[in-house]
């Protein structure tokens, strides 16, 4: 029975392992290489759409800006609050004209980070030794004699047999969705980006409306660089998690009975893959507090 249990909690690590793999060459694929650059194609020809919107839509706001600032403004700083907002009004078409360029180095940078990190350390789990010889020592059938003592660790084997079995099933149920919610989050790092790509002329076109306007460009960008540098975050999330988890759950099962072990070991394998699962979910949140 011992070797069945093992067989079973080794299998729900080897799927953790397996999927794991798909989802770390998820955090480290760049949005221009996925897909085999189709998407990022596909994206660019949206982009080129737009893009001929931003000149018209730049220079409504430029006329905007001139209105608020120039006119309002008293006799002696309109001809400055003209130069200013008519040297913004050419910068953002300078920028415009390489936007996509400049989105471009923002990847390759993020990317650049991302890879250096997941260099780094690893993400597999198993079973340790000490799992092991605990599960061995749980269901190690005693040797038969006629006794009540007998009886009483007989049916604590076979009541820890049944716990270990479902906790085996449990634990690769756990394994699986965790497995299945960090790959979501995976693609999901891949596609916002490109999602919001192909609007980075009128972002920039609305910058030169004004101060209060052009805060919209630079939460654009923000927003970008961050949707960039999640897949950075969830590769920290994965490791990190991993060697927390593995080195600080680590219960003292001195004197402890049988069934308190089960359950225990049962409960410390499955904690790894909910944390590490709740912290990718969560990169995006972190990452707009970083920025």
């Amino acid at each position: 029975m011992a070797d069945i249990v093992k067989a079973l909690y080794n299998c729900a690590f080897t799927v953790w392992n397996a999927l794991m793999k798909i989802a770390m060459t998820l955090f480290t694929t760049s949005p221009k290489l996925a897909g085999g650059g189709t998407p990022y194609s596909t994206v660019h020809a949206f982009y080129n759409a737009i893009a001929d919107a931003t000149v018209p839509i730049a220079t409504v706001f430029f006329i905007i800006a001139i209105y608020k600032t120039v006119v309002s403004a008293p006799p002696g700083q309109q001809a400055q609050r003209f130069l200013q907002d008519a040297l913004r009004y050419c910068i953002i078409l300078y920028i415009a004209a390489n936007m996509w360029s400049i989105m471009g180095y923002i990847i390759d940078f993020t990317d650049g980070i991302t890879g250096k990190i997941s260099a780094t350390s690893g993400y597999t789990l198993s079973v340790s030794g000490d799992m092991e010889s605990i599960i061995d020592s749980c269901l190690e059938l005693p040797s038969f004699e006629l006794s009540g003592e007998w009886l009483e660790k007989f049916w604590s084997t076979i009541g820890c047999s049944l716990l270990f079995l479902i906790g085996g099933i449990v634990l690769l149920f756990i394994m699986v969705a965790s497995c299945l919610s960090i790959i979501s989050s995976a693609f999901q790092r891949i596609l916002k980006p490109l999602m919001i790509l192909p609007f980075a002329g009128i972002a920039i076109a609305l910058g030169a409306g004004g101060h209060d306007i052009s805060r919209s460009l630079l939460t654009y960008i923000k927003t970008f660089f961050g949707f960039c540098i999640s897949g950075a975050l969830m590769v920290v999330a994965v490791k990190t998690g991993v060697s927390l988890c593995t080195n600080l759950v680590n219960f003292n099962l001195a004197g402890a009975s049988n069934v308190y072990k089960c359950i225990l070991i049962t409960v410390q394998m499955a904690i790894t893959p909910i944390v590490i699962s709740g912290l990718v979910k969560g990169s995006d949140a972190i990452t707009s507090r970083m920025f």
